[in-house]
């Protein structure tokens, strides 16, 4: 996005012409002339109203207040161009709907507009003097100044004036510059190619600078707006989910859902099932059409046994959320254990901080993502956590798709340039996303059935207590068993049926608590409501109670 030299002096120059054509208006009318470029108005603590003319006086004034007025220069030029973002300690340039970080030093480039609007400006002079006629004072007077300009413009083409320009402009009156705090701050504006799209009504509209978008969709918002067209992709989601039109609907306004950038509804999305069944090809489009806005975060941030950085080192695994608003986590390994309390931080409102290995400062942000969690192996969760269950939306994918003739019932045969033919219907999938945004607003995510289902069986298998009382135990109201014994038992049950790392007595207990059967004290500890099937515990008595 570097401007040429040739360019960038058309630019100064067209704005000069502006500034000079506004002042002349207003003389005339009796009132104040604008500021450049006045596209956004009133950003970075400045207003439309008190921003400087670029005339000959400003621009004399300017030259003397040295590599200061170099910056209000720059800044007069500028203000609608770049910003500087304190937390990044990097700049920032408008693209026309949306900022993007100036990897290019598209900033510093632009110090060259200033030495442009000197050199015009001791160009001005010099045919002020060549016209001058028996005038010798003034003549050396404008000599004299016309001499200043052109060695401001050679100063201001040597590496140090060019970085003084740009420091001043951020850390001056009224600087150039920003916190950090306000990027990606609007979670109902989704930035795209062409504008940004307003998400409580589905519209295109300009891009504001002070709205500070900084992620934004690479893709073009269509012309038909949100009744393009996406036949191939509907009709493959429908093949994904093996007709189930129920579960197509509600990935519809889930996906929808996640265009928002905030958290209505605190959901952990779980695309769940054997290879080569879809989950991976949907990511990947819906990763194309949110561009930026869609990331992958490591599995293991999801898990137990993650260690994150200290809160006053930097923290790249969690500055790589700010401002998604899809976040993918693909893959964890078979029996791997996920982190209940990490699920619903990650999904939760509570605010974020973190910092990224180069930012000077650490910065807090609202969620704005929806977590999802590609697997082939459902990772192991407590049975009894009721808020992170609450959460848990399971998306089950049952089918594969093969590049053979298939040979089971649940086998389809794959087409090899799906893909190719999915991305010439991105903005349609764009479109798509942003109609179950407009059906969510109305009816919610409302899953169905099949979800639910889901959601439940995962949670059965997770209840490996209620298995071991299943498979061990008879319970009723005329059952009691000593609570070493069921220890005992429960011990030998969990080496042989789930693995060698046995949880102690206290977390036994707390589970047979959450499951309903209390601890009773009477000459020795016994548990009420329950007993062992092989009746081997002897310091219990089964059956019904005798009384007395």
């Amino acid at each position: 996005m570097a401007m040429d030299e040739q360019q960038m002096r058309s630019e100064c120059r067209r704005r000069t012409e502006e500034e000079k054509a506004a002042l002349a208006e207003a003389e005339k009318k009796g009132g104040k002339a604008g500021g450049p470029g006045l596209r956004g108005g009133g950003r970075q603590g400045g207003t439309q109203g008190n921003r400087p003319v670029i005339d000959s006086n400003f621009i004399m004034d300017c030259l003397h207040r040295n590599e200061l007025g170099d910056a209000e220069l720059y800044k007069a030029l500028y203000r609608d161009d770049f910003v500087f973002n304190k937390s990044m300690d990097r700049w920032m340039q408008w693209t026309g709907h949306y900022w993007i970080v100036d990897k290019m030093d598209n900033a510093m480039a632009s110090v060259e507009g200033v030495a442009m609007v000197y050199q015009d400006e001791a160009r001005r002079l010099a045919g002020e003097i060549r016209e001058m006629q028996n005038n010798e004072d003034e003549t050396k007077h404008l000599e004299a100044r016309r001499d200043q300009l052109n060695k401001r413009v050679s100063a201001l083409r040597s590496s140090r004036r060019r970085k003084n320009c740009l420091m001043f402009a951020h850390t001056s009156a009224d600087p150039l510059a920003i916190d950090g705090t306000e990027i990606d701050q609007k979670p109902w504006l989704l930035p795209c190619a062409n504008g940004v799209l307003n998400l409580k009504t589905g519209e295109l509209e300009p891009g504001r600078q002070q709205d500070y978008l900084l992620k934004a969709s690479p893709l073009v918002w269509p012309e038909e707006g949100i009744n393009a067209p996406s036949e191939l992709w509907e009709k493959s989601l429908h093949e994904i989910f093996d007709g189930n039109v129920h579960l197509v609907d509600f990935w519809r306004r889930l996906c929808g859902y996640s265009l928002v950038g905030e958290v209505y509804q605190s959901v952990f999305v779980v695309m769940t099932g054997q290879g080569r069944n879809g989950k991976t090809m949907i990511m990947d489009m819906l990763t194309k059409v949110l561009g930026p806005m869609a990331g992958t975060i490591r599995p293991e941030m999801l898990l137990d046994n993650f260690n994150p950085s200290s809160s006053s080192g930097a923290s790249a695994d969690i500055m790589t959320l700010r401002g998604l608003r899809m976040a993918f986590a693909s893959e964890t390994d078979e029996g791997r254990k996920i982190s209940p309390s990490r699920v619903k931080w990650l999904t939760g409102r509570d605010p974020i901080r973190g910092r990224n290995p180069y930012d000077k400062y650490e910065v807090e942000w609202t969620p704005s993502h929806t977590l999802i969690l590609l697997t082939n192996h459902k990772p192991h969760a407590p049975a009894d956590d009721f808020a992170f269950w609450e959460r848990m939306k399971v998306i089950p994918f049952t089918l594969s798709f093969v590049d053979r003739p298939p040979t089971s019932e649940n086998e389809r045969r794959a087409d090899p340039m799906l893909y190719k033919k999915l991305e010439k219907e991105l903005p349609g999938i764009f479109a798509w996303m942003v109609r179950g945004c407009l059906e969510w607003q109305q009816v919610g995510l409302d899953p169905p059935s099949i979800v639910k289902a889901a959601v439940d069986e995962y949670q059965k298998d997770e209840d490996s207590v209620g298995d071991f009382i299943e498979e061990c135990c008879i319970t009723g109201p005329g059952y009691s068993v000593g609570a070493t014994a069921l220890y005992q038992r429960f011990e030998a049950w969990w080496k042989e049926n789930v693995s060698n790392r046995i949880p102690k007595q206290r977390r036994f207990g707390d589970w047979m608590k959450k499951k309903k059967f209390e601890k009773v004290k009477s000459g020795t500890i016994k548990y009420n409501g329950i007993g062992l099937l092989d009746g081997d515990d002897s310091d219990s008595q089964y059956g019904p109670f005798q009384g007395g």
